[in-house]
C-alpha cells in the first residue's frame, strides 16, 4: 500500500454519490447483472471527503473509467479510499490495481492510517 501511495497523484477518501456510466440498458452487462445499475457502476461522481495527497480544486470529482478488465466497480453511497492518477486528457482515473478500497475494510484502514503517519 505504501509504493501505492507513492506513485498515485492524488489519495483521496471520498463517498459515491451517483455513477454516470455511459453502457445502455441494451447492454450486455445490464443483461448479466441487473444489480450492476441498481448498486453502482465504473463511472462515479464523488463528493471528496479528505485530501491525503495531491490537490483538488473541487470537492466534487468524476473518475473516468478505462473500460477495461482494469476499470474499478463503485457502489453507490458507499466511502472509498481512492489511490488516483491523471490520465493524459487530465481527467480523474484509478483502476483495480490501485489498491482502492471502502471504509469499511477495518483491516486495509489500518494499514492506510499507519502509513499516512509516516
Amino acid at each position: 500500500m505504501k509504493e501505492r501511495f507513492q506513485a498515485s497523484d492524488f489519495v483521496i477518501s471520498a463517498k459515491v454519490e451517483s455513477v454516470r456510466d455511459s453502457l445502455t440498458k441494451g447492454d450486455y452487462v445490464m443483461s448479466s447483472d441487473p444489480m450492476y445499475w441498481r448498486e453502482g457502476g465504473y463511472n462515479p461522481i464523488l463528493k471528496v471527503t479528505n485530501v491525503y495527497k495531491g490537490e483538488l480544486k473541487t470537492d466534487i470529482i468524476e473518475i473516468t473509467p478505462r473500460w477495461s478488465n482494469c476499470s474499478q466497480y463503485f457502489k453507490t453511497g458507499d466511502t472509498y479510499i481512492i489511490f488516483g492518477y491523471v490520465n493524459n486528457k487530465g481527467e480523474f482515473a484509478t483502476d483495480v490495481c490501485s489498491g482502492n478500497f471502502s471504509i469499511t475494510n477495518k483491516e486495509r484502514l489500518k494499514i492506510f492510517r499507519k502509513i499516512r503517519k509516516k
